[in-house]
């Protein structure tokens, strides 16, 4: 049996009995206890369990990830016109990367550039570009994770390490004085691999990631410009500032925003 099966069948009797204990595991799928333990660990990061002492349980109080869909309605406006601005800076013939973001996605729809390669692990990004027949699409393979509408796995930066592109546009879960934050350690590292593999990264992020919280660092050396909708906090302003990162604030009815850069 494949993990992402197991790992299905461990939720589903979470769902049933709230907790699972490391025996149980092994007992009821035939498997080591190093094994159980790689389940239980997989399952803590993706944010749907808590450990507990010789096992794992259902989180009681802990606030689950937004699923996808819930975090594509949030700052809808905003994170349009960030897309679009993010769009602009698109040319002709160009190679992308466009990580798995609610803010991506809508760069993807306002993209006009022509004979572009658009390489995703987004199922989202696909379906809106599919209809372009003046352009190329390369889905990175991997499990589907249909809640995050995404495919994951290895295999996904194995293939970005052996490509490169013009520009990569990634998102944000959070963003602090040193960093840009992400809940899970997989995903960070497919934005640090697209951004190493890019010769322009382009992070776009409404001001609600400016107080949020999450675990998985991408430091700013990575990036050099960042898009978003309003003023950004003093105190993360200066270090992008020190950076040299381009910082682009979209307003509403204009059609370029204001853009700050030290270059």
């Amino acid at each position: 049996m494949y993990q992402e099966e197991r790992l299905l069948k461990i939720l589903t009797y979470l769902n049933q009995h709230r907790t699972m204990s490391v025996n149980d595991i092994c007992v009821h799928f035939g498997i080591s206890r190093d094994t159980a333990r790689r389940d239980i660990v997989r399952l803590v990061q993706e944010g749907v369990v808590i450990r507990t002492h010789g096992g794992l349980a259902l989180p009681e109080l802990k606030k689950e990830i937004s699923s996808y869909q819930d975090r594509l309605i949030d700052e809808s406006n905003s994170k349009n016109q960030i897309g679009k601005q993010g769009a602009r800076l698109i040319q002709d013939q160009e190679t992308l990367f466009l990580d798995v973001s609610t803010t991506v996605q809508f760069v993807a729809e306002h993209i006009s550039a022509k004979e572009i390669t658009v390489v995703t692990h987004s199922i989202d990004n696909v379906g809106i570009l599919s209809n372009r027949e003046d352009l190329q699409i390369y889905v990175l393979g991997g499990y589907l994770h249909a809640k995050h509408r995404l495919l994951h796995g290895s295999s996904v930066i194995d293939k970005i390490s052996e490509m490169h592109a013009d520009k990569a546009f990634i998102g944000a879960t959070a963003i602090r004085s040193d960093g840009i934050y992400y809940p899970f350690e997989d995903d960070a590292r497919v934005k640090k691999e697209m951004a190493r593999r890019s010769d322009q990264v382009i992070v776009v992020a409404d001001h609600t990631k400016f107080s949020g919280k999450s675990s998985f660092k991408l430091d700013f050396d990575w990036v050099d410009i960042l898009i978003t909708d309003q003023d950004i906090p003093d105190e993360i302003r200066e270090v992008l500032d020190q950076k040299n990162i381009t910082v682009i604030v979209c307003q509403e009815n204009s059609q370029l925003g204001e853009e700050t850069s030290n270059e």
